[in-house]
């Protein structure tokens, strides 16, 4: 790897020892790495070199220094070979040749152009047995692949452009969809026409710079670490999407406020005593700065995107994916996220993930704090398990709707998805619609409780629906929000 004092060449130096050396190139690797010494020798070493060629090496470094420096060379070298490695041996068949190329070879032919880079050829029938020159330490001893090598040294020597085409012979095999894969790319499709721009970033990371994710500490721990990483920053396979967002949000930001982006790939979770991790397969969202591009035509000033600018981008993916099972919303607990301002996205009761407004500290760390940060990761493996290929559709409805706002007085802490619910369970099938449109907390409401209003959509295709079955049905949601939630009707 490196030579010391002792052997270095001064001005008084008149005798020398040339040593042409060949060493364990593992060996080199792991002494490089542990010591942190980067030389040209033990890059070269590092390669992996025929001992062979040690020889060569003195004779032609001996010769060099007898022309260029007048010297007198002493006669005889002394070898010290105790481990010689096997010569590596093919039976090469000529048939073999002609399946994996598509054209035949004779066997002299094949033998020919062999021997043109210096291999040794016996020609027995249609079988060549083929001797690899000590230098070639591409070829494989192993009887599958060596043969496999020499075709493709035959296909080099011979021309790849004068191989002809041919059609194939063998049945083409059946096609079969790959379902994961074809919603993978529907999702790349549908946040693309949603404005966003797919970023791509490395899967190595170190557990420090995730560390930054989070304001307390989490424990994080099973990271699956590189024997060799190409770099300081580099050490260990990812856990989330959101590290790498960030610091590609960092870094943009010197060009541009406005920045959403997306990203679709694999996290790697260790698993105790199994040597492969697992590799669930995630979606990142990151959204910051001015909710409009800026335009010469309209000086009109959207402000920045928030909570809300996120969640709408998440229902619209679910709605163009059609995922119709029961999605709900409840607060999110994350520690990357504002604790009052994110929320985690379930689906039939499966947890797909967090989203919301990056914690300020958080933001902070990444040098983020020009306008609030929105992020997601969710599980795309798990999201995409809900998507539906049959889309049910029903035709436009023949009767009148009944519209109608209902306003419920709760307490500060209950959900709005929570009373939504409610009403739901109790309108039945004449309900057709809920949507929360105001949250009121005022004089006229008592101290620790808000307002939550909400449009109530009656329908039903058989029949015109009577005043009287709504008020019913009115009456209904109104007992069974009271019953449930200890809700009051807002006068």
């Amino acid at each position: 790897i490196i030579g010391g004092a002792e052997t270095e060449i001064t001005p008084e130096t008149h005798n020398i020892l040339l040593e042409a050396a060949n060493w364990n190139f593992i060996n080199i690797r792991r002494t490089m790495q542990a010591q942190r010494v980067f030389t040209d020798a033990g890059m070269r070493f590092s390669r992996g070199v025929h001992p062979s060629q040690a020889i060569l090496g003195v004779q032609r470094g001996i010769e060099l220094m007898r022309q260029t420096s007048g010297g007198q060379v002493a006669q005889g070298i002394i070898d010290v070979y105790p481990q010689q490695p096997p010569v590596v041996q093919v039976a090469l068949h000529v048939s073999e040749i002609e399946r994996l190329l598509g054209i035949a070879f004779t066997a002299d032919h094949a033998a020919e152009l062999l021997r043109r880079v210096q291999f040794e050829v016996i020609v027995a029938g249609d079988v060549l047995h083929v001797t690899v020159p000590d230098f070639r330490m591409d070829i494989s001893d192993d009887p599958v692949i060596g043969q496999a090598d020499l075709i493709e040294e035959i296909a080099r020597i011979y021309g790849y452009d004068r191989i002809p085409n041919t059609i194939i012979a063998d049945e083409m095999p059946p096609q079969h969809s790959n379902t994961l894969l074809l919603r993978e790319e529907r999702t790349r499709d549908i946040l693309a026409a949603l404005g966003l721009h797919e970023n791509i970033s490395y899967r190595l990371t170190t557990p420090e710079r995730e560390a930054l994710l989070t304001h307390a500490s989490n424990g994080q721990a099973g990271y699956v670490e590189l024997l060799n990483p190409i770099s300081a920053d580099k050490t260990v396979m990812r856990h989330t999407l959101l590290t790498g967002l960030l610091e590609t949000a960092r870094s943009n930001a010197r060009y541009s406020q406005r920045q959403q982006v997306f990203e679709i790939g694999s996290v790697y979770l260790k698993r105790e005593g199994q040597p492969l991790p697992d590799e669930p397969l995630r979606l990142g969202i990151l959204m910051t700065g001015p909710r409009r591009a800026t335009d010469w035509a309209s000086d009109e000033d959207g402000g920045d995107v928030d909570f809300y600018d996120l969640k709408g981008v998440v229902e619209e993916l679910l709605h163009r994916l059609h995922i119709t099972g029961l999605i709900h919303y409840t607060r999110a607990e994350h520690t990357s996220f504002h604790p009052g301002r994110s929320a985690v996205l379930h689906i039939n009761q499966q947890v797909i993930g967090s989203f919301g407004e990056l914690h300020p500290q958080v933001a902070r760390v990444f040098d983020l704090t020009a306008a609030p940060v929105l992020a997601a990761e969710f599980d795309l493996s798990a999201l995409l398990s809900h998507v539906t290929e049959m889309h049910k559709v029903q035709p436009l409805p023949q009767t009148p709707p009944v519209l109608e706002d209902l306003a419920l007085v709760v307490t500060a802490d209950t959900s709005a998805e929570a009373v939504r619910a409610v009403i739901v369970k109790a309108g039945g099938d004449l309900l057709r619609e809920v949507t929360l449109f105001d949250v009121y907390t005022g004089d006229s409401i008592p101290a620790g409780h808000k307002s939550l209003a909400y449009n109530l959509t009656y329908q039903t295709d058989e029949r015109t629906l009577k005043d009287a079955e709504v008020a019913k049905i009115r009456q209904r949601i109104i007992r069974t929000a009271e019953r449930e939630l200890g809700a009051k009707l807002r006068s």
